[in-house]
């Protein structure tokens, strides 16, 4: 794949996870439900002790995460590849993390922040790919 290819992918994706996180975000703020599936462990992972660390709500943190990698994307210097490869370890690390909470201490899980593992994985393969090629 071209260099303008993965940097696309590497917008898309992050393009994506924006979408996800400001959705939790705004309904975090908004005071709001989140569409969840039936018997979906949506509102129990959202109002858990763990859904904000230091009072600042984790779909933020993540909101921020994403929004910071478009940008480093865009700007597409060796160092921004770094950091957004970067930041992107630090974020599947996190959401492993979070996950391992879901399953394990929660016991419910949220359809949305399964759509986040699912976009942070490829996420950092694609700006690892362009990390590769600086």
């Amino acid at each position: 794949m071209s260099d303008r290819g993965l940097r696309l992918a590497a917008g898309l994706v992050a393009l994506a996870g924006v979408a996800v996180a400001g959705y939790l975000t705004w309904a975090h703020f908004a005071d709001s439900s989140v569409l969840c599936v039936a018997g979906g462990g949506c509102e129990q992972v959202q109002e858990s002790e763990y859904a904000e660390i230091a009072g600042i709500p984790v779909a933020v943190l993540g909101l921020g995460a994403y929004a910071t990698v478009l940008g480093l994307v865009v700007w597409d210097s060796v160092g921004a590849r770094l950091a957004a490869a970067s930041i992107a370890f630090v974020g599947l690390l996190f959401s492993l993390y979070l996950l391992a909470l879901q399953l394990f201490v929660i016991e419910a899980v949220c359809i949305w922040c399964m759509a986040n593992d699912v976009v942070i994985a490829p996420a950092l393969a694609v700006v690892t790919a362009l990390r590769l090629r600086s």
